[in-house]
């Protein structure tokens, strides 16, 4: 697994990507609606330490691609993925009223327990070390407002590297999907591609090799010839 540094990743939904893209918008969702009950349990001490009206959250990685994060964060077939360039995000990011970002610091018990008063600023970019495979980068925003399920920011199509597909997505559906993608008005030219982290035609060809295996020639149909050809 390799570690970004240009560039941090979020995993979402197929349908999701697509509200993105249209909307030139990316949701930062409520906390509360985490699976991680440790994570939710310090967003709301946060919140309510700050006496915020509302705390919203967005979660990316910040390594290359692996099946944990396409299985858990992706809902597998309807899974995709949005490789954001990480100085254009954070320069934007910057401007924006209480809004914070960076990476996620994993703690072990012990350390947590640690944590003093002093330590308040921190909550919302703390997790227990089993997660630290995760390579978590998180943004949060504050609100005086009431809590809302989700805050949408700025986000143009310019920010975004790459858009990966999932790998269990048939190559068929997608070449139709990343046709509809680029069919949306600024995205004309996104760059597209399909994971082939369980499909890898690379690593298929060296394991062939270790056996002395030949590829397979590929079948290729021949057109019947024309009425003109066969004077």
């Amino acid at each position: 697994m390799t570690e970004l540094t240009s560039y941090v990743r979020r995993y979402t939904t197929i349908s999701a990507v697509i509200d993105i893209l249209q909307r030139k918008e990316l949701p930062l969702l409520d906390p509360q609606t985490w699976d991680d009950r440790n994570d939710r349990y310090f967003m709301d001490l946060y919140k309510q330490s700050r006496k915020l009206g509302g705390l919203y959250g967005l979660c990316a990685a910040r390594c290359s691609e692996t099946y944990h994060h396409w299985r858990v964060f992706t809902g597998n077939s309807d899974g995709a993925c949005i490789e954001m360039d990480r100085a254009k995000l954070e320069a934007a990011l910057a401007e924006m009223d209480g809004v914070r970002y960076g990476e996620v610091d994993y703690l072990k018990l012990a350390k947590v327990e640690r944590l003093t008063p002093t330590d308040v600023a921190r909550l919302p970019f703390l997790k227990r070390e089993g997660f630290a495979a995760e390579k978590e980068y998180r943004i949060i925003a504050e609100t005086a407002e009431g809590q809302a399920p989700a805050l949408p920011i700025e986000f143009p199509v310019s920010m975004i590297n790459r858009i990966h597909l999932n790998p269990w997505l048939p190559k068929a559906l997608a070449d139709s999907l990343r046709k509809t993608l680029r069919s949306i008005p600024g995205c004309e030219s996104l760059s597209i591609t399909r994971s082939l982290l369980i499909d890898s035609g690379r690593w298929k060809s060296a394991g062939d090799t270790v056996v002395g295996r030949k590829a397979p020639k590929k079948l290729v149909l021949k057109r019947k010839p024309t009425s003109a050809g066969k004077a």
